[in-house]
């Protein structure tokens, strides 16, 4: 397992927190937000995703077709597997291949476990192993896996050159990563605009919450490329492209109020709560259907572990 720096930082009460202190803290922050909110994220913002995560098997397609050929078997890690949509479609797809699903939140591993369950045969289901760990310390034994697969994480881990190395430790030599995260650049969203102009009507103080540390957005195409090579793949391969989801004017509110908003409503008295899901409603009442078009770019990826 890749070890962290021992570099050391100095916290605001005059003690030390080393570097490995730090990621555990970020680390668990983010896995007790998305153990509170697993259901909520299957709900309103795993359908948001669907479509471009789908595509990210699209586009491994031919390269398993060809493993498939020449009889080797397809050992599938899923990193960040969410509420579980590439397990499950990977299983459904690639019958003979065994699938590991990885997330930091036990919460959303029983979600996903649970959709597996309604949504797949037992054949499919038990080829499906569901593991606790983080994409930059998984619990996985080195050079075990074929394919990594990895969607719209790879932007909240705390440093991603930690996870790609990790990624690579697990692949086999010859085996490949693709994913897909969000590129740097996003565009003004009309409906999200006239959702804050509802709390700033309202005269609403928002809380002031400690930005988390992530990785963040990938910068370019260029860029994703250079930080694959940095940490060891070959034949890399970035794509830019962009995520495509239309919503009702309803669902934009209710994932906005239930999901997107929660925290700022679990703040507010019932009566103010509900005042401000009335006023952003009118508010989004005067959009036209395609303003809740969302298109906010992303990146497509792929590295192999060369054979050494």
């Amino acid at each position: 397992m890749l070890g962290l720096a021992d570099s050391v930082e100095r916290t605001s009460d005059g003690s030390h927190m080393s570097a490995a202190w730090q990621h555990r803290a970020v680390t668990t922050t983010i896995a007790d937000r998305y153990d509170r909110d697993a259901e909520l994220y299957d709900r309103w913002w795993a359908p948001v995703l669907a479509t471009a995560a789908g595509r990210l098997l699209d586009r491994v397609e031919p390269w398993v077709a060809a493993s498939v050929r020449e009889g080797r078997p397809l050992h599938v890690i899923d990193i960040g597997t969410g509420s579980g949509a590439l397990a499950i479609d990977a299983a459904s797809r690639w019958p003979g291949a065994t699938v590991t699903a990885v997330d930091v939140a036990a919460g959303m591993l029983e979600v996903a476990a649970d959709r597996a369950a309604r949504m797949l045969p037992d054949s499919d289901r038990d080829r499906i192993r569901w593991v606790e760990g983080s994409a930059d310390r998984m619990p996985l034994d080195d050079a075990t896996a074929d394919l990594c697969l990895s969607s719209f994480v790879l932007q909240l881990v705390p440093d991603r050159s930690l996870a790609l190395r990790e990624i690579r430790r697990i692949l086999r030599p010859g085996g490949r990563l693709v994913f897909v995260t969000w590129a740097a650049g996003r565009e003004v969203f009309e409906p999200a605009d006239e959702f804050d102009e509802a709390v700033y009507d309202l005269e609403i103080e928002e809380e002031e919450y400690e930005e988390e540390s992530r990785a963040g957005d990938l910068r370019s195409v260029r860029a994703t490329e250079r930080e694959l090579r940095a940490a060891g793949f070959r034949r890399v391969e970035a794509l830019s492209d962009r995520l495509d989801h239309l919503w009702t004017r309803e669902d934009y509110l209710g994932y906005k109020v239930r999901y997107d908003e929660s925290a700022l409503m679990r703040e507010l008295d019932e009566t103010v709560a509900a005042r401000l899901e009335q006023r952003a409603r009118a508010r989004l009442a005067g959009l036209p259907a395609e303003a809740f078009r969302w298109r906010p770019p992303i990146i497509y990826a792929r590295g192999d572990r060369a054979d050494r």
